[in-house]
């Protein structure tokens, strides 16, 4: 009976292992140029599924990916990065990925012990000083940069709120595409000033997330033409409603 007890656990192991393998997409190869040129070490990191790697000396690397996925590249002398993987992605053998160099050529430094960040200008004068705990929590919750360098450390919990947040404005640019602002203003009577926020609105409802992921048109437009009039009455102000009274 332990012999096949093993093969049973060795087989059930190795199907979990593909199911893993299949969660995280297809392995792509991706390069990485600046100037026509290979862009080395820049550090990118999948949002989805928290897979890292580093661009070699031809700028490549390997990641597991799947469709709408989003990469993010970071580096110190390439501007922040973030590039959507698409169904056309992944049929090419390689994704090239273009960079913007951001080097800064420097003088020659003399270092002065009267010289500090506010002498030189760069911060105002009496800005907030941090202790060192209270630096790890700014950083920890600041720039693109520092959000992806806590990740690469096994500090994943802004990593997740990031995706979040990517998600949300990859929402947000499909729901751009999809509609004029005449169509809010004519056809939902949104006032122009309030389109933006009623756009936010949308994103918060279930059914109109899954018509966008899905790319249903008819049911986009049966629920947000739903929607459009409990909105209205929650930008109704006290003004319009005593008019309304009177």
């Amino acid at each position: 009976m332990r012999p096949r007890n093993n093969i049973l656990f060795a087989f059930l192991l190795l199907q979990a292992s593909v199911f893993a393998q299949i969660e995280k997409g297809q392995w792509i190869t991706v390069r990485v140029i600046s100037d026509s040129l290979p862009a080395v070490n820049v550090k990118v990191v999948n949002l989805v599924n928290e897979q890292t790697a580093i661009s070699n000396a031809n700028g490549e690397f390997k990641i597991q990916a799947k469709e709408d996925d989003l990469l993010v590249f970071v580096a110190e002398n390439f501007e922040y990065k973030r590039f959507l993987v698409d169904a056309d992605a992944l049929k090419k053998p390689i994704i090239v990925v273009q960079l913007i160099s951001r080097g800064i050529l420097l003088d020659e430094v003399t270092i002065n012990k009267d010289i500090d960040a506010e002498t030189m200008g760069f911060v105002p004068k009496g800005q907030k000083r941090y202790t060192p705990a209270e630096r790890k929590v700014y950083t920890a919750t600041s720039g693109p940069v520092d959000i992806i360098a806590n990740g690469l450390s096994g500090r994943t919990k802004m990593l997740k709120k990031g995706v979040a947040v990517e998600r949300k404005e990859r929402l947000m640019e499909k729901l751009d595409v999809q509609y004029e602002d005449d169509f809010y203003i004519d056809r939902l009577k949104i006032p122009v000033e309030y389109i933006k926020g009623f756009k936010f609105y949308l994103l918060d409802n279930t059914d109109v997330v899954k018509a966008l992921d899905l790319k249903n048109k008819p049911a986009l437009l049966e629920r947000v033409s739903q929607l459009a009039p409990a909105y209205l009455e929650t930008i109704q102000t006290p003004a319009e409603g005593e008019i309304e009274k009177k």
